[in-house]
């Protein structure tokens, strides 16, 4: 027989279970007492004790907090802009990115990564983020092009007047089924059919803000008119486009005029005004007249006129006598290379063919003959010493008249464009492409955006705080992996927080955690 009595001792009231029992060696009647917990005399319940608590599941907390904090960051207000443009869908697009910057793996083990995550607790999500589910959600978002647009708009308005940095990469499958993936000049070197992805970075909040997809044989210079139209129907009224040397044409200067659009652009050597403002300042840029210093390097700079079409351009020449050496070094090496290839090869096939794959580029500066069989090499001086004359030089372009090192300062920012690209490719695994249909690619990508808006807040924060010195974003993310929700006697608790993660998370501007639900 059994039953419970409870005590009071300095102001709680204790539960225990009396059991009777018969005791043969006193020939008496006894009782056991179990202590049951406390008694709550609001409930009318026992409160188990702590040792009696259940743990059914742990999850990994920190991480998934830091960036989700930073998706509420009330500049950019990534998580706010997301549900007002896709509902409810905004936190799922925001889960998956989140899952992606805490471990870039493949779509169908992407699911293990939320599951162990607090995600689904934190954005109180009920799907099961399976394959299946996956391919089905990724080709809904990427069919909402409304919802899409409404997000670039409120991304890009905030960018208005700003200095935004354009360029283009080459992103490369095998898969039969996407329509736009077409051969085309690659960047990477990868002998794949590819989409061309544009990508639009804001420079004064350091995050991207706008992107676009081309199919793959689209050249750069024939894609800047058609998003200068689509910047300014989401509400840029002005701004400056930072852009790389691809994107030069006369039509488009002119286009770019007209529309009001500043411009910072390099002028291509090749082009028959990079030649001559090359010729013409020749002779006189190495004068000490012209020496400068731009961030604890000299450089030697004239400031010119480029004649294009109707139009007079501002034009800076600058020449860095440091890069001259590296890229003379890196050019000849790669000629002796060649050379040590070719020369006295014997050939049964065609000769011709075979100098043309072994030289590649290099092939317009040697001469070769076949004597006796065998492959005999010279070089052509005077095309060589063509390209090692631009060795070390740049010429950029302005549409307004601005001071030499603040036209390079802005053209050095396109350098975060190529670390994104790089976040996009690496980081974040995106090369291959995986997919099969161009809808379920278009999801994709729009997951991979948010994500290094994210990562961009993230490398700001830490940046700007010194952390990155000592740690990469691998090493901060790994850190707070320790930090961990789990599920106690009916609730979430967090375990215990390490100086580390606290000194990290001030640092980043976010707030200590005390309660994974709040």
């Amino acid at each position: 027989m059994s039953y419970i009595v409870k005590q009071k001792i300095k102001g709680r009231t204790y539960a225990y279970e009396v059991v009777s029992y018969w005791d043969p060696e006193k020939k008496q009647a006894r009782q056991r007492r179990k202590y049951l917990g406390v008694w709550d005399e609001e409930s009318q319940s026992i409160k188990p004790k702590t040792s009696q608590r259940s743990v059914k599941v742990a999850k990994t907390f920190g991480p998934a907090y830091l960036l989700s904090r930073l998706a509420n960051d009330e500049v950019v207000k990534l998580r706010e802009r997301l549900k007002v443009s896709f509902g409810d869908d905004g936190d799922r697009i925001l889960a998956l990115a989140i899952a992606r910057i805490i471990n870039p793996t493949s779509l169908k083990n992407l699911r293990h990564v939320i599951e162990d995550s607090f995600l689904l607790e934190m954005y109180s999500l009920e799907d099961s983020f399976n394959s299946q589910w996956m391919s089905s959600f990724l080709e809904r978002v990427g069919t909402s092009l409304e919802e899409a647009q409404d997000f670039f708009a409120s991304l890009i308005k905030s960018s208005d007047k700003d200095a935004l940095i354009y360029d283009i990469t080459s992103l490369s499958s095998s898969s039969r089924h996407m329509s736009w993936l077409e051969f085309g000049y690659n960047r990477d070197g990868v002998h794949l059919p590819q989409v061309n992805l544009g990508l639009v970075m804001s420079t004064s909040q350091q995050i991207p803000i706008y992107y676009k997809v081309f199919p793959g044989s689209v050249n750069d210079v024939s894609t800047l008119s058609n998003l200068i139209a689509e910047l300014q129907s989401y509400g840029i009224s002005s701004c400056t486009l930072i852009l790389d040397r691809g994107f030069y044409s006369e039509s488009n200067l002119i286009e770019m005029n007209k529309s009001g659009i500043d411009y910072i652009i390099p002028l291509p050597f090749n082009v028959k005004v990079g030649k001559n403002l090359l010729s013409a300042t020749n002779h006189d840029i190495t004068s000490p007249t012209n020496a400068r210093r731009f961030r604890g390097e000299v450089y030697y700079v004239m400031d010119t006129t480029a004649h294009i079409g109707a139009m007079d351009v501002h034009g800076y020449v600058i020449y860095d006598k440091g890069r001259e050496s590296k890229e003379t070094a890196t050019f000849f090496n790669r000629l002796i290379d060649i050379e040590s290839k070719l020369d006295g090869k014997r050939i049964y096939g065609d000769p011709r063919e075979y100098f043309e794959r072994t030289a590649g580029s290099f092939k317009r500066y040697l001469r070769v003959e076949s004597v006796n069989g065998r492959l005999k090499v010279s070089r052509r001086p005077k095309a060589i010493s063509q390209v090692v004359n631009r060795f070390g030089k740049m010429i950029l372009l302005s549409s307004r008249e601005m001071k030499w090192d603040e036209a390079l300062t802005w053209y050095r920012e396109r350098e975060e464009v190529e670390r994104q690209y790089l976040t996009l490719k690496r980081d974040l695994e995106a090369m291959p492409l995986r997919v099969q249909k161009m809808e379920t690619f278009n999801g994709l990508l729009l997951v991979f955006f948010i994500s290094l808006i994210l990562r961009s807040l993230l490398i700001q924060r830490a940046k700007s705080n010194g952390l990155l010195e000592k740690q990469s974003i691998e090493e901060i993310l790994l850190d707070l992996s320790k930090l961990r929700a789990v599920y106690i006697g009916g609730r979430w608790r967090l375990t215990e927080i390490t100086r580390r993660q606290k000194t990290n998370l001030e640092k980043i501007g976010v707030e200590i955690p005390r309660d994974p639900k709040t």
